[in-house]
């Protein structure tokens, strides 16, 4: 469905409405569809992630879902990030900036679009994260963390390349193009959901 999706073919799209993976609404609802789906995901030990068209859309997500996290306990020592927002240790951030200097093995290394668990925030402004998919850890100095970080449980579609994750969620209004529906429905390896604004 996905490689027919790529060549512009409008049949990909019967894949995903026969197996209900199309859901539609008013912004709200599906901004609040999109967000449930997410927690249930979550809830089932998956690594669930949001996608929007705009900055906007992903921050309420990104603020929805730490709030969601939290549930009302004391944050701790936090960190500003990047893109503003604030993160403490249990919460997940994307890094926006490959890096080889930032080694997690003598293969690998911190890359954009890498998602991470924060274990420990540093009184400098540095982070100690974990992986989310190798579990393995490494230390972001203050000022990659200043200059290339963001809260981590959505993105925009845009800086979505690279991002992979068990299941995707993702929110369009209609004005989208073909490739940015194909990297949308591209991020998840066990499914991808797409949440379609409606009017009327």
């Amino acid at each position: 469905a996905s490689l027919t999706l790529r060549e512009g073919k409008s049949e990909a799209l019967t894949f995903y409405l026969d197996h209900g993976r199309v859901h539609v609404g008013d912004l709200a609802k599906i901004t609040d569809d999109a967000f449930a789906a997410w927690v249930q995901d979550r809830s089932a030990g998956l690594d669930a992630i949001m996608l929007a068209p705009t900055r906007e859309l992903v921050a309420e997500l990104n603020r929805r879902a730490r709030d969601h996290r939290r549930d009302g306990a004391p944050a701790g020592p936090e960190v500003r990030l990047g893109d503003g927002n604030r993160a403490c240790v249990g919460d997940m951030i994307i890094t926006r900036a490959n890096d080889r200097r930032l080694r997690l093995s003598a293969t690998d290394w911190v890359k954009n679009g890498d998602r991470w668990s924060i274990t420990r925030v540093g009184k400098q402004g540095d982070l100690t994260v974990q992986h989310t998919r190798s579990h393995l850890a490494v230390r972001l100095p203050a000022d990659y963390v200043q200059d290339s970080t963001g809260l981590g449980y959505a993105t925009t579609i845009h800086a979505a390349q690279g991002v992979s994750a068990d299941t995707m969620h993702g929110l369009l209004t209609g004005q989208e193009s073909r490739q940015q529906l194909y990297t949308m429905l591209t991020r998840g390896r066990h499914g991808n959901h797409l949440y379609l604004q409606v009017v009327g």
